[in-house]
C-alpha cells in the first residue's frame, strides 16, 4: 500500500502553501485508490523541540558510528532520553513507512517556519543520513515534494536570490537525508500581493504563479 506523509507548516487557514499541498494530496489519492494518506499540520500540533535527551543519545549514536536503525532505536539509556527519543522515533517510523513526503512550507523572514526545524532535528539522526560510503541511506529512492509560499522577494529581481535561505537550506538537508534524488519544489511567489499596497500591481503575476504551482502539483500527483 502506498503511502503519503503530508506536512503543512502554517497556521493559517487561509495559508497558500497547504492550498498547494491539499492539492497534490487530492490528486496523489484519487491516483492511488488503495493508498494512505497521513496528514499533521506542525503548525497546530507542533513537534517539541530537541532536549538534552536527544542530544546525548544521537551524540552516543555518533561516537559509536552506529547506523544500524534497529540498534539505534535501542540508544536511548536514561528515562529522560527514553522519553525524548520516542518522541523521535514516531516520526522517524512515520517517514520510512512513506512512499511520497508531502511538505507544504511558507518562507519566514528568508528561511523555514521553526516548527519545521523541529521536525527535522528530531528526524535526521544518523543512521538516517546517507552513508558518506555508498551515498545512499535508508530513505534513498523515496520522492519528496515542498511547496512553498514566498512573500514578495524572489521574483523581484535576481540580485535577491542571494537571499534565498528557504530552498538551498531544504536541498541541502534533504540531499543529507537521501531525499534529492527525486526532489521537486512548487512554489507559489508573491503570496503578500492580495494585501500589501505596493505588490498590488502585481496581483495579476501573483495568481498565475499560485494557479502554475497549483497545476503542477496536480500533475506531479499522478506520476
Amino acid at each position: 500500500m502506498p503511502t503519503l506523509l503530508h506536512l503543512d507548516c502554517s497556521p493559517r487557514p487561509e495559508s497558500v502553501s497547504a492550498q498547494i499541498t491539499a492539492e497534490f494530496a487530492a490528486a496523489w489519492c484519487a491516483a492511488n485508490p488503495n493508498g494512505r494518506h497521513v496528514h499533521r499540520n506542525l503548525a497546530r500540533h507542533p513537534v517539541r523541540h530537541v532536549d538534552a535527551g536527544h542530544v546525548e543519545t544521537v551524540a552516543r549514536l555518533e561516537t559509536a558510528g552506529t547506523r544500524d536503525l534497529r540498534e539505534a532505536r535501542r540508544a536511548a539509556r536514561t528515562l529522560a532520553e527514553r522519553r525524548s527519543w520516542a518522541l523521535s522515533w514516531k516520526l522517524i517510523d512515520a517517514l520510512l513507512e512513506a512512499d511520497v513526503l508531502l511538505v507544504g512550507l511558507p518562507l519566514y523572514h528568508f528561511s523555514t517556519p521553526s516548527v519545521f526545524k523541529a521536525w527535522l532535528d528530531r528526524i535526521a539522526i544518523p543512521p538516517l543520513l546517507v552513508s558518506p560510503e555508498t551515498g545512499r541511506g535508508p530513505l534513498s529512492g523515496r520522492r519528496a515534494v515542498v511547496a512553498t509560499a514566498r512573500g514578495a522577494t524572489y521574483p523581484l529581481g535576481a540580485d535577491q536570490l542571494d537571499d534565498d535561505f528557504q530552498e538551498p537550506y531544504v536541498r541541502a538537508a534533504f540531499r543529507a537525508l537521501g531525499l534529492a534524488d527525486d526532489l521537486i519544489f512548487l512554489n507559489a511567489d508573491l503570496t503578500k500581493a492580495g494585501h500589501v499596497p505596493w505588490l498590488a500591481p502585481l496581483r495579476d503575476t501573483a495568481r498565475g504563479s499560485l494557479q502554475q504551482a497549483v497545476e503542477s502539483a496536480r500533475a506531479a500527483a499522478r506520476r
